[in-house]
């Protein structure tokens, strides 16, 4: 309102100063117009008398005569007149007295001038009277000048009278401005700034009953507003951490305590502390899920444990059956593990995994009701519990299935070691007794005779091998001299039995860092791929290259045989195939294996050089 008032007052000032201005800027216009007719009266006194003393005849005289007496009429009394330039004027009548009095008297004079204009002319008379006229004229010309001097101080003035009520309007535009938008804003800034900082104690200042005012009254209500927030997410906050800080805790004790009612105890226990209540009870549900045993509690001693009660009975039924968190008040007066609370508020919640229903856990407390955000808290806990029950039941499970894994993997090495070395042997001495057959129906005695020794051979070998794998011998250190002639032997038998001729590639100055295990299952691998080649592959080229960078050890093992589809690798008839795969596994190695059919096999084996860790010693 006041900035409206100073804002019209600007404007009031404006048109007044420009009307004044304009008024007065017209005024001396007309002074000046009046100043020059004042002067121009001179002029034609003047034209008379020289007219009048050197042609009297002239019809100029009669007009000059006339345009000086309607020029004095207009002066004295306002009218229309016309100046030297031809133009039209309208002048005022004379208000100043000291002009109308000059007039007057030039008025009272001009009769006798006129007289004296008329033949006989005496000059002396002639000239003494229109020096009294010009006189006259001079003082006429002169108060007209002050006149419109006048008017320019008055002008002056009226313009400083403007600008002192510029400068008024100002001062007073500035004060308000101050008063009723800056200190405002000031103020709302500086708790704005109090609020970015999190400081909502400070309240806003009593501002003006203006728009900042009803602004600030909305930012104090809003400061209100999120300080009371602030409390309560700081309290809710602090109940979260205190509910994190329990499951921790718990946490940790189910890491610690692996004994059922040790844990169950322990859940009892932080139920009590973390819902301030007087007493906390965890049941478990039996077998059949028709009755709650009590097995363990805080705050009301161990007489009661054992108890059994049935889930229809009291606060258990929407529990077990509905699987959610119930809160009552005085509900636990009908339950038979808390009947000596009566009277309490209590909260039960159900333990479950996974939909499986494990029990209850309940708590009471008589000095306040429970809300129904602790029953998130009481939840966590019954959540913990049933994690930490089938934390214990799945480690009984997991080293049962340790046992069982163990067995089977004793049984995987025996078959493994039976297959790479017995039963290869056992298939070489097969063929042997065919051919020992075939020589004793022939007749060749000295060649059976071989044959038989090459059996006792292979059976001494065959045992030994039995023995070695039912004790279970450790690894010698690793010999590359002995694995290199190993794999030579796997060559010149392969070469012998099928007439092919292996190509063998390796860097001679390179030496093969493997240990034990992985020479051992290496060979295993080769001797397998190259007996799968010898039944299967029809080749007519076999390449074996052993390459070996910082880390590893590859075995490329190539041939140009029919092939096969690799997507069958794991059916009964490519069982050698998976057992060699197993082998670089347990080697901590990896086994490749493409073959495309009618285009050959490149099986891939890579070892580390050093292994973390090896997973178990085989010799066969």
């Amino acid at each position: 309102m006041q900035l409206g008032l100073v804002f019209l007052g600007f404007l009031l000032l404006v048109i007044s100063s420009v009307v004044v201005t304009f008024w007065l800027v017209q005024t001396q216009k007309n002074d000046a117009a009046t100043i020059n007719l004042a002067g121009r009266q001179r002029m034609l006194l003047q034209q008379m008398t020289r007219l009048a003393l050197t042609d009297q005849d002239n019809p100029v005289i009669k007009e000059t005569i006339d345009r000086f007496e309607l020029t004095m009429i207009a002066l004295s009394e306002g009218g229309e007149v016309v100046d030297g330039n031809g133009r039209s004027l309208t002048l005022p009548p004379a208000t100043d007295s000291a002009i109308r009095t000059e007039l007057d008297e030039i008025a009272l004079i001009w009769p006798t001038f006129q007289t004296q204009l008329m033949p006989p002319i005496d000059n002396m008379r002639l000239q003494t009277t229109l020096e009294a006229l010009l006189l006259k004229l001079d003082t006429v010309v002169s108060a007209y000048e002050t006149v419109a001097q006048t008017k320019i101080i008055w002008l002056r003035w009226v313009q400083f009278i403007f600008l002192v009520a510029a400068f008024v309007l100002l001062a007073w535009g500035y004060t308000i401005v101050r008063r009723q938008l800056l200190q405002p804003l000031i103020a709302l800034d500086s708790t704005v700034q109090a609020f970015g900082l999190g400081n909502l104690d400070v309240p806003v200042p009593q501002l003006p009953g203006n728009e900042l005012g009803r602004l600030g009254q909305t930012m104090e209500v809003m400061r209100k507003e999120i300080a009371t927030h602030q409390t309560s997410l700081e309290q809710q906050v602090a109940q979260r951490t205190q509910e994190l800080t329990t499951a921790f805790e718990f946490s940790q004790e189910i890491v610690r305590k692996l004994e059922p009612s040790q844990l169950l105890r322990s859940v009892a226990d932080y139920t009590r502390d973390l819902m301030q209540g007087e007493a906390a009870s965890v049941c478990v549900l039996d077998s059949n899920g028709h009755s709650l045993e009590l097995v363990a509690n805080s705050g009301t001693g161990d007489q009661h444990l054992g108890l059994r009660q049935s889930v229809a009975r009291s606060i258990a039924l929407p529990v077990i059956r509905e699987q959610k968190t119930v809160i009552g008040e005085g509900g636990c007066a009908n339950c038979g593990f808390l009947h000596h609370f009566p009277h309490t508020s209590c909260a039960v919640a159900p333990i479950q995994v996974g939909g499986r229903m494990l029990g209850a856990l309940c708590v009471v407390r008589s000095q306040e009701p429970f809300k129904s955000d602790e029953a998130r808290a009481l939840a966590l806990l019954a959540n913990a519990a049933a994690i930490a029950l089938e934390n214990t039941r799945l480690i009984e499970a997991s080293k049962q299935q340790a046992e069982e894994n163990a067995s089977l993997a004793e049984r995987e090495r025996l078959a493994a070691n039976l297959h790479d070395n017995l039963a290869q042997n056992l298939g070489a001495m097969h063929l042997s007794v065919n051919m020992l057959a075939d020589d004793i129906v022939t007749g060749k005695d000295e060649l059976a005779q071989l044959r038989i020794i090459e059996l006792q051979r292979n059976l001494q070998q065959a045992y030994a091998q039995v023995r070695m794998a039912l004790i279970g011998l450790r690894e010698p250190e690793p010999d590359e001299d002995e694995f290199i002639t190993a794999v030579h032997t796997l060559l010149t038998d392969f070469e012998t039995q099928t007439g092919l001729t292996v190509q063998f590639d390796r860097d001679e100055k390179e030496e093969i860092r493997l240990t034990a295990v992985a020479q051992k299952q290496a060979l295993h691998i080769i001797r397998e791929a190259l007996t799968n080649i010898r039944r299967h592959a029809q080749a007519n080229h076999v390449q074996l290259a052993i390459l070996q960078n910082k880390e590893t050890v590859t075995l490329d093992i190539v041939d140009d045989g029919i092939g096969f589809d690799p997507n069958q690798i794991n059916s009964p008839n490519h069982l050698g195939l998976t057992i060699m795969r197993t082998r670089a596994v347990r080697s901590q190695g990896q086994l490749t294996i493409r073959s495309i059919p009618e285009q050959g096999t490149h099986i891939s084996a890579t070892f580390s050089i050093r292994p973390e860790k090896l997973l178990e010693l085989e010799v066969a």
